[in-house]
Formats: C-alpha cells, structure tokens, sequence
C-alpha cells in the first residue's frame, strides 16, 4: 500500500511536471508576443478585473471541492450535495459580479473595467459544472487527466488571444482569451471525469452529507479571503494610488518572479495534497515527504531565481522592449520574495491534510496585517513600486518563520532539518552568486547589462557554476536525487506513447 502511493505520487509528480513545462514555454513564448503587442494599461486593467474577480471566487471557496480529496471515505451523496451546493452559490455570485461592476469600475475611475467584468461574470457559471468532476481526477490521483485538461485550456487562451491582439482587439483579446480557455478547460475536465467515474449529477441534496464537507471546508473558506488578500493587497494598492499603468509594470515583474511559483510549486502541491490525505496520520511519513519535496524545490529554484536576478535587465530590455524598463528592479527585489515564497507554499499541503488548517489560518491573518503594513508603508515612505517591492520581501521572511513554527510544534520536524535540506542549493548558489557579480563588475566596460551578450553569458556561467560546483564538491544528498530523478524519469519514459519504441528506455 505505502508502495502503491509512493508510485502513484511519483508518477503524478511527473505527469504534472511534463505538462508544466509545455505550459510554461506556451505560456511564456506568448507573455513576449503580447508584451510587444499591448501596452502596460491593458494589462493593468486585467490586473484590476483580477482583484474583483478572485474576491468573487472566494466568495463561494468553502474548500468542499478539496474535502472530497480530503475525505477518508465518501459517497455518492456528498458529490451530489457538494455539485449543487457549488451551483447555487457560483451562480449567485456571477449575478453579484454583473451587477457591482458599475460602482467597480467607478471606484477605480477606469470607464473600461465595466464591460470587462460583466462578460467574465458568466465564466463563474461555467465552472459549477467542473468543480466535482476535478475532485474526482484529484482523489483518483488522475493528474495526467486533469493536467492535460488545464493545459488544453491554457493552449485555447493564448492562441484567441494571440489572434485577437493581432487584430487589434486590445484589452479585449486578453478578456476574450480568457473566456475560450476557460470553457475548453472544464468541458475536457469533465470529459475525462465520466472515463474515471460512473457519477452523474443527480438532484439529491443530503444535510448530512454537507456538514460531513462544511466542518473542514469552514476554514478552508476563511483561508481563501486571507489568501486572496495576500496574492492582491499590493495589487489593490498600487492600482489606487499608483494608477493603471504602474500596476502593468508591476504585474509584469511580479508575473516573472512567480513563475516557478505558479507553474511548479502549486501544481505540486495539488499532487502532494492528495498524497499526504492518503498518509495524514502517519507524521514521520509527512515530514520525510516534505523535506523530499524541499530538496527537489530547492534545487531548481535556487539556480533559477539567481539567474533571473542577473539576467533581469537584459531579459526585460531584449523580450519585452525598452516600455518595460521599469520592471527591472522590482523585479531584481521580487527574486528574493520568490525564492522564500517558493518554500512557504510547500507547507500549505501537508497542513491541510493533517487537519491543520485552522493553525495555519491563523497565522495567514498574521502575515497578511505585516504584509498590509509592510505595502502601505513602502508606497508611503519609500515609494514607487520598488517600495512596494522591498514591502514584499520583508513580509515573505516572516510568513515562511510562521509556517515553519507551526510545522515544528505538531509534526516531527526542526528547523535544522528544514535548511539541511537546502544545503546543496545554497552552497551552490552561493557560488552562482559570485561569479555572475564579479563577472558582471567585470564586464560592465566592455557590454552593457541590458545586451544580449550579458544575457547569454550569464546563462551560460550560471550552467557552468552550478555543475561544476556540483562536480567539485559533490554533495551525497545531490547525487542520490538526480539518481532517483533519472531512474524515475525512464520508468515513467516507457509510458509515454512517443518514446514506448525506443529501445534505450528498455535497457536495450
């Protein structure tokens, strides 16, 4: 059994990596085309939809589409409670969407935002239909399912939007966009859930089956507001009293340094919720998960936020164009806010599964009061969204100490344990650290940082230092990773249908 779960989450890590990845260069290849296409204040007032509409979503987050993961043992009767009971509220919400845009809009001072709001009200109705058939995927451990459904909808949204853009369509190409990934994404979801279940919707609403659901989802609901308040307190404020294009500059940079955030360590998540749900009274099997998963994290995230540091001028200037400049230093700030965030998240979890989520609440409402602080004053008394910048990652430490703590008083874990893991990483990046600033000293009289000389030298050197700190070194614990890494990796090859026929992958 131990065996058997240990297998599926290796799988359904790799699954999801593959898919993250092909995401990620689609995703990524397109943020360029649209970056030189549209202009600051459109995506600035995406990012204002953004707020009202992920505050809309929590509205209906009571965390009962996570407690079917969650559940020991479920019926057939909480999916129909849950289906409906999600419906209803999703439906009413759409309506309180469409009509609090006028005074939206108006409060922000951008005509724009009303038009925008009311068309992506009805994608709140379109997701009802999907929320059950994704927690069937999720508690059937069916990743490759539910990644390839996500990924379908992202490949739809860049694609309209891409179109749209060209032609003109400005701020509405990314609205558009939006929607038709939306509607692919959950019609594939729920047409990979019928393949894994036999359930339908049926109309049977049990109260039984709800307080079974609420009694966990309560808190999750609760973590959803203070979760959004900690994704957009900066947004929120920087679009007040900064305006629209400041908060595109701004969206930009934080968009670059979430991206590992974004595309490796919340899908990851997603499979290690599932994961530990199925062990959450085993403590010493959690803790050497997640300091599995924080080895794994820490030795691609180290390289990769210490690289784009570096590289930040001449990578902004050269993909982007010269409109984007003042994205640069946020972003350099933000680097290190991602670094420690990346780590942060990887608890949410494994609390979670442990029935932990009250606690971590708690200390969530903390760290959004410091982090509102911490924005309000740097917008005051430093300025600029480089403020809001430094606000960002002196928030960032104190949330991962919170999160750390409370691990340490219910679970077998030490801080000690925590770092040991990161040790490679750090030693490594350490050197990655000097050498790209020496090299960088050293060449500033002969190209400048933004050049694509710069640009491809650092990402060279940065290769270079981290194998050959590694092939100096050479840290056990490094080793035994990348071994297991690749072992896995050509298991999991042979069940890709493009790679079966090659006879490498079979030890042939």
């Amino acid at each position: 059994m131990a065996k058997n779960i240990k297998d599926q989450a290796k799988e359904s890590f790799f699954w999801t990596a593959l898919f993250q990845v092909f995401e990620f260069v689609l995703r990524f290849g397109s943020s360029i085309v649209l970056a030189r296409i549209l202009f600051p204040e459109d995506f600035g007032l995406m990012g204002l939809t953004s707020i009202a509409i992920q505050f809309a979503r929590r509205l209906t987050n009571f965390g009962l589409t996570s407690v079917l993961v969650q559940l020991k043992e479920i019926k057939d009767d909480h999916y129909h409670t849950v289906f409906w009971m999600n419906f209803g509220l999703l439906t009413v919400v759409a309506g309180i969407v469409y009509f609090s845009a006028p005074f939206y809009a108006g409060f922000f001072g951008e005509p724009q935002l009303l038009p925008i709001m009311q068309l992506i009200a009805f994608d709140f109705i379109l997701k009802s239909f999907a929320s059950v058939p994704q927690s069937i995927l999720r508690r059937n451990m069916k990743f490759k399912e539910a990644n390839m459904a996500h990924t379908i909808g992202k490949m739809t949204m860049i694609i309209t939007t891409i179109i749209l853009a060209v032609m003109g369509y400005g701020v509405w190409s990314l609205v558009f966009g939006t929607l038709a990934g939306s509607f692919l994404q959950r019609a594939a979801v729920i047409r990979f859930a019928l393949k894994v279940s036999d359930w339908r919707p049926r109309f049977r609403f049990k109260m039984w089956a709800l307080k079974d659901t609420f009694s966990f989802g309560a808190w999750l609901y609760i973590n959803a507001f203070v979760g959004y308040g900690i994704n957009k307190v900066d947004y929120f404020f920087i679009g007040k009293f900064m305006g629209a294009a400041q908060l595109g500059f701004y969206e930009r940079a934080f968009d670059l340094m979430s991206l590992p955030r974004k595309r490796l360590v919340r899908k990851i998540n997603t499979v290690a919720f599932a994961t530990y749900s199925r062990i959450q009274d085993d403590g010493e099997r959690l803790i050497r998960g997640l300091l599995r998963v924080t080895s794994y994290l820490s030795i691609v995230t180290y390289p990769l936020m210490i690289w784009l540091f570096f590289a930040a001028p001449a990578f902004i200037i050269l993909l982007y164009g010269e409109k984007w400049a003042f994205s640069i230093l946020p972003l350099q700030i933000m680097c290190v806010s991602g670094l420690v965030d990346s780590f942060t998240l990887i608890f949410h979890p494994l609390l979670k599964a442990r029935g932990l989520i009250g606690n971590s609440v708690r200390r969530d409402m903390i760290y959004l009061t410091i982090l509102t602080a911490c924005v309000l004053g740097s917008i005051f008394y430093i300025g600029g969204i480089e403020g809001v910048a430094w606000g960002i990652v002196v928030a960032s430490f104190i949330r991962l100490s919170l999160m750390v703590s409370l691990t340490i008083r219910h679970l077998p874990l030490s801080l000690w344990k925590f770092v040991l893991a990161q040790k490679s990483a750090m030693v490594y990046g350490g050197f990655q650290i000097g050498v790209l600033y020496l090299f960088q000293e050293g060449a500033k009289p002969y190209f400048a940082v933004e050049s694509l000389n710069m640009l491809v030298s650092v990402s060279a050197l940065s290769l270079l230092t981290v194998f050959g700190s590694h092939m100096i070194i050479r840290f056990k614990d490094v080793d035994n990773v990348f071994q297991e890494f690749f072992g896995d990796l050509k298991k999991f090859s042979r069940k890709l249908p493009v790679l079966k026929r090659l006879s490498f992958l079979h030890g042939k």
